[in-house]
């Protein structure tokens, strides 16, 4: 069935309460009248033309600018429901409450209560449910204030929607039948449509494909009354869908094609992929094949044309399945691998979007801060231009005592700029923690986005590559040894993803937490070469030694270097890795027993140009001892004073 949770969202905020909503005074501008017709066609944009709100929030953007808070708040709202439409969320975030800061001690309740729900439907498609169900409930309050049906059916249908999200599927249903109860008889709105395609969603996912059937129906009759094909196509697709999954599958193909009709009068290419797909579906149930895949190639062709990733991601495990049951393996592994480069993208993406997002959002909020003090700056300036002034008029009046006036103007100023010198190293030092601060959960925001996004992605290549290994007879040594080496690269990628995560989330590395982390990494080399003995020495009294993240990381990451080169290559039996310091330096050493190697003859691979680069990078020195047969010593040597975070 089709999802369109988001779009939904989005449609349920801006189209509610537009019968009641108070407006500004009669007694407006050109200009400000141009911001509420704007704002006020909001809803009918994106129900119609989608793509073209960001004309129109730029559009009320401009106009805003030097007007009043209302208008000013009208503008962040569209801007808001903007960003939340393109699923840029911290960006529509920070919007909505910049729309409540303008509104906060005014009467423009209606304003509020639709920024609320912003904000709601905001942390819903982020999965902050508490955050969510709370700024709903506010806009609840308010609409049930004013009794408002209109805000109130769009408050019990964010509610749903948020229960759906969380697959509490019997409060979803009891929130929308509320919605559905406030509206009464008055059917032929856009509110009532959504609220009834949702329920009749639900009861289809329960199985209760006749309440869904019912609900349908009447969708049907009312959309055609009211005029609006996009609502009726949802319904003749949840119909489709209901009589697919109930194996009448006659029935349901007349509703696709019925469903194709209606999106192709649109031009909704989005739409027109997606029940291509259904009816790929369909014909595959019908042991229709060659229809199966035909259609299946019509929906990606349009997906990749409008760079529609998630849903193109569906319609490649479609046709996988489509190749595996005509038994063509080979078409099967492929269309698996575009669908996994597919994937990702797709996740590189979303991550490259996230990060560009929060690069807004900082340098927005770093704007406003430098526009706050130089407000500020100036304030001073006007007072030190009166304090000058003032003085002038009391030398003039005083001239028998401008010796002693002086003296005391001089002492006055003296002290004045101690404090002025104090303030400013207090304020910077305020600015330096708050943008540590700010760094800070920029990089645990990464580091979870690594964690859940790319460490997810990889977990999912091995499952993956195990997978095609348990479902396909593979006779090809060579492709089997291929998917092995395949496996074993993304487990070892893991390992080394988890090592940037440990390292990106602390400002500071002790000796002794990277001696713990090298033994992590030796009791794994064990498993490769068990005849090795590893030894970790640490010279009294510098276990508690602080090094920067950055020194922490390469340190670990030359000494782990040097002692997979000793497994290897160097056929030793022992190595030991020894950390001692030297008057105001730190020396860190691995040194192994094995065959050695000519410094002056070999050639100096990607491993070591590497770790020549990172001791580098840091400031330290590294050097590389070895003879035939008589071991290999890599040493790193360090400034004292050049490790320790500040």
């Amino acid at each position: 069935m089709k999802s369109k949770a988001l779009f939904i969202g989005i449609i349920l905020l801006l189209i509610s309460c537009q019968q009641q909503e108070k407006m500004p005074s009669t007694s407006r501008t050109e200009k400000q009248a141009k911001i509420i017709k704007l704002y006020k066609n909001v809803s009918y944009i994106l129900n119609t033309y989608p793509d073209s709100l960001e004309i129109y929030a730029n559009q009320i953007e401009k106009l805003a600018v030097g007007e009043s808070n209302v208008y000013q708040a009208m503008s962040r709202f569209v801007k808001g429901s903007y960003y939340q439409n393109t699923s840029n969320f911290e960006l529509s975030k920070k919007a909505y409450e910049q729309a409540l800061k303008f509104i906060e001690n005014s009467r423009y309740d209606t304003i509020k209560a639709k920024t609320y729900i912003g904000l709601g439907n905001n942390y819903k498609n982020v999965g902050d449910y508490p955050k969510a169900f709370g700024y709903i409930y506010k806009a609840l309050k308010i609409y049930e204030k004013n009794n408002n049906k209109y805000g109130i059916s769009s408050s019990y249908g964010c509610l749903a929607q948020i229960y759906s999200q969380k697959n509490d599927i019997p409060s979803a249903k009891e929130n929308l039948k509320k919605s559905l109860k406030t509206l009464g008889n008055d059917k032929y709105n856009h509110f009532y449509l959504i609220a009834s395609h949702t329920l009749a969603n639900l009861y289809g996912m329960e199985g209760d494909y006749k309440n869904a059937l019912l609900i349908d129906k009447e969708g049907i009759l009312i959309s055609e009354k009211i005029k609006s094909p996009r609502n009726k196509s949802t319904f003749f697709d949840n119909k489709a869908n209901c009589f697919m999954y109930s194996n009448q599958l006659d029935s349901a193909a007349y509703y696709f094609n019925e469903c194709l009709k209606i999106d192709m009068a649109i031009g909704e290419r989005k739409q027109i992929a997606d029940t291509y797909n259904n009816l790929g579906n369909l014909s595959m149930l019908k042991n229709d094949m060659v229809a199966a895949e035909n259609y299946l190639n019509k929906s990606i062709a349009i997906l990749k044309e409008i760079n529609q990733k998630p849903n193109l991601n569906l319609a490649y495990t479609v046709l996988v399945d489509i190749y595996k049951k005509q038994q063509k393996f080979e078409k099967a592994l492929a269309v698996q691998l575009e669908k996994e480069s597919n994937y990702k993208e797709m996740i590189s993406e979303k991550k490259e979007a996230a990060l560009a997002e929060f690069k807004i959002v900082y340098e927005t909020q770093k704007k406003e801060q430098e526009l706050a003090e130089n407000k500020v700056l100036l304030l001073e300036n006007e007072s030190k231009v009166k304090q000058k002034n003032y003085i002038l008029i009391a030398v003039t009046a005083l001239a028998l005592f401008i010796g002693l006036v002086g003296f005391l103007i001089y002492r006055q100023q003296k002290i004045k700029n101690r404090q002025q010198e104090q303030e400013f190293k207090l304020k910077s030092a305020i600015v330096q923690i708050e943008s540590q601060n700010e760094l800070q959960q920029q990089r645990l925001s990464i580091s979870r986005d690594l964690h859940d996004n790319i460490g997810a992605q990889l977990t999912f290549i091995i499952s993956s590559v195990d997978n095609i290994k348990y479902a396909f007879d593979i006779q090809n040594p060579k492709l089997e040894s291929k998917l092995a080496n395949i496996s074993n690269f993304t487990k070892a990628t893991i390992s080394e993803l988890r090592d940037t995560i440990w390292a990106m989330n602390y400002n500071e590395i002790s000796i002794e937490e990277l001696q713990s982390r090298i033994t992590n990494f030796i009791e794994k080399a064990k498993d490769a070469k068990e005849a090795i003995d590893f030894k970790f020495i640490i010279e009294d009294g510098l276990s508690n030694l602080k090094l920067s993240a950055v020194v922490g990381m390469n340190c670990y990451r030359t000494i782990q270097e040097a002692i997979n080169n000793a497994i290897k290559y160097a056929e030793a039996t022992e190595v030991v890795i020894e950390v001692k310091k030297l008057e105001d330096k730190i020396q860190i050493a691995i040194r192994d027993n094995g065959i050695g190697l000519d410094i002056h003859t070999v050639e100096k691979g990607n491993g070591l140009r590497n770790i020549q680069k990172r001791v580098e990078d840091i400031g330290g020195i590294l050097s590389i001892t070895s003879s035939y047969k008589h071991g290999t010593r890599v040493t790193i040597t360090l400034n004292k004073a050049n490790l320790e975070t500040p």
